[in-house]
């Protein structure tokens, strides 16, 4: 098993990652950043923009305990999900659930390898992705892999982390990040001297191409619709501060006005909610076979290049 799996197996277990979103404040944020001011939940205003469409059946990859999925079965959205994960462990949580919940016919949760996608062709009216394809390696596989596996009229649902990479870290593009913290963060509020960058040492899938997200989903899906949501600051902040107190509120307000500005300005938004369609006809075809040969002609190349210096 790999480490990623390892850390996700202990993790659903034993959570140790703080994240930004469960914030009711940022949560908040979130919300109003998607549904464009109405303070939605995602899936809620997802469910708004599909105008009463429901799907027959759907695929969610990376389904960690599957909340998703149960929300999904609840709402009525779909009526049968698939849903994979590397996390064995994850899994087991979630096929308890769902007996818990009385859907278990109604979902079926299985182990699977982002990275070697194994989907059946023309049998999904919906994939999502929910927070999980910045874990993924081989994103041109797992696209080419998800453009087969949908129906002609599918949809492709993303709420996902689309900023730098874990490679793309240096200090240089933690610069903003640093100088708000040393700035706007009390000495008496940090639980660290300094910023790190964030990277997560013991998953080594976290942000693994999460840079390359958007080219990548361009080459294969036409993008209707686009909300992005932040955490620019807050997410590389959030872990590093301690928000107790009466003050707490008060800084996270100060820090959600910051992002919002650096949003305005231009800054490309870390996460988004998206909604896309596999691109059909010429264009699919094209798309496939460039999700097909890229990634194999970068390999030969590194390979060659390798070779030569050596």
């Amino acid at each position: 098993m790999n480490r990623a799996s390892e850390f996700w197996d202990r993790e659903i277990i034993h959570q140790t990652h703080v994240s930004w979103m469960e914030h009711s404040e940022v949560r908040k944020y979130i919300n109003d950043s998607v549904s464009e001011g109405r303070g939605l939940w995602p899936i809620d205003w997802f469910e708004s923009y599909l105008g009463g469409r429901r799907f027959a059946r759907a695929l969610s990859i990376g389904c960690g305990g599957g909340p998703l999925e149960r929300d999904l079965i609840r709402r009525g959205l779909c009526s049968r999900c698939d849903a994979f994960d590397g996390s064995p462990q994850s899994i087991a949580a979630a096929q308890a659930a769902a007996r818990e919940a009385g859907i278990e016919g109604s979902v079926h949760y299985y182990v699977g390898d982002f990275n070697e996608p194994e989907l059946p062709k023309n049998t999904y009216d919906i994939v999502f992705f929910h927070q999980s394809l910045h874990h993924v390696g081989k994103l041109e596989k797992l696209f080419r892999a998800v453009m087969r596996s949908l129906k002609r009229d599918g949809l492709l649902y993303l709420d996902e982390y689309i900023g730098p990479s874990r490679t793309d870290w240096n200090d240089q593009t933690i610069a903003l990040q640093r100088l708000v913290f040393e700035s706007a963060v009390p000495v008496e509020r940090r639980t660290t001297p300094s910023l790190p960058l964030p990277i997560q040492p013991d998953d080594p899938s976290e942000a693994l191409r999460s840079g390359e997200i958007m080219k990548e989903l361009r080459v294969g899906f036409e993008i209707d619709s686009y909300h992005p949501y932040g955490g620019n600051l807050l997410s590389v902040l959030f872990p590093f501060v301690d928000w107790r107190g009466s003050d707490g509120a008060a800084l996270i307000g100060r820090l959600i006005e910051a992002e919002r500005r650096l949003l305005a300005d231009g800054q490309e938004s870390f996460h988004a909610v998206i909604v896309a369609r596999p691109k059909r006809g010429f264009a699919g075809w094209f798309a496939r076979g460039r999700y097909f040969f890229v990634p194999k002609a970068k390999r030969v190349l590194t390979e060659t290049r390798r070779r030569l210096s050596s």
